[in-house]
């Protein structure tokens, strides 16, 4: 995982990918990098607390993604940052990231719905992959139209949060569109729809480690006017929440 995410300094706060195979760069992939891009410019201590990216284009397989990172403010407690991913084609991708020093606050989080089965035992899931292990949930589980599914980085790494919350990133993008188009059976197929990325967000409640498994819960809240949304949340195999996520796509009949 570290190294699907190493970015090169080329100086001015701007950082460069390695180009990936496939025609298309996958959106969490994207969307990790330029975290990764902000966080590198940012005082060790403040650990990213929220991101929201907008997927200008499709980022394109086989060239670098240049990721310009603004300092947009450096406060005593919060800093922010917004980076632009450009390809030869232009943007696609802008995040905004928000960092803050750990202080210590009041606790509180939504109860995790219950029943739901650990991965042991459970068949490799629909987005396994070299960097990230998966395992589907049946459904049944949850609200209406839930789908859970565990997930792990296939490979341990370091303690340090910002890695783990950039891996996270990576692995936040892996089944919304699928999610907000839940509701309507008759959209299962690639012929009969278009569905592609808008817009994703994430808070991070709590430091959590990639390389442990974590739930991943997503429930569609809203489908109209061509567009759908999905909010998800993550959990440790304890259950503790650790991020909510959310993400906006396009979803239009064809």
């Amino acid at each position: 995982m570290i190294e699907r995410l190493a970015l090169a300094d080329t100086g001015a706060d701007t950082f460069e990918s390695e180009p990936v195979d496939g025609a298309h760069v996958f959106g969490g992939l994207l969307v990790a990098q330029a975290l990764r891009a902000a966080s590198l410019t940012v005082d060790a201590g403040r650990d990213v607390h929220s991101l929201h990216a907008s997927f200008v284009a499709a980022g394109m397989g086989g060239e670098s993604v240049r990721y310009e990172t603004e300092r947009t403010r450096d406060g005593s407690s919060f800093a922010t940052r917004r980076v632009v991913a450009r390809q030869s084609k232009g943007v696609v991708l802008v995040l905004t990231a928000d960092f803050h020093a750990d202080e210590p606050g009041v606790e509180y989080e939504v109860a995790a719905s219950t029943g739901v089965p650990g991965p042991d035992g459970l068949p490799p899931g629909r987005y396994d992959n070299p960097v990230v292990e998966s395992r589907d949930v049946p459904p049944g589980f949850g609200p209406p139209h839930a789908r859970h599914a565990w997930f792990r980085c296939t490979s341990p790494f370091g303690d340090d949060p910002s890695d783990h919350a950039q891996a996270i990133a990576f692995l936040s993008d892996f089944g919304m569109t699928r999610a907000a188009r839940e509701p309507h059976a008759h959209l299962a197929d690639d012929a009969r729809r278009q569905s592609v990325s808008l817009d994703h967000s994430m808070w991070f409640h709590r430091p959590v480690r990639a390389d442990g498994w974590l739930l991943s819960e997503i429930v569609p809240v809203s489908t109209a006017r061509g567009r759908g949304l999905a909010i998800g949340t993550l959990r440790d195999a304890d259950g503790i929440l650790a991020v909510t996520y959310a993400q906006e796509v396009l979803l239009r009949e064809r």
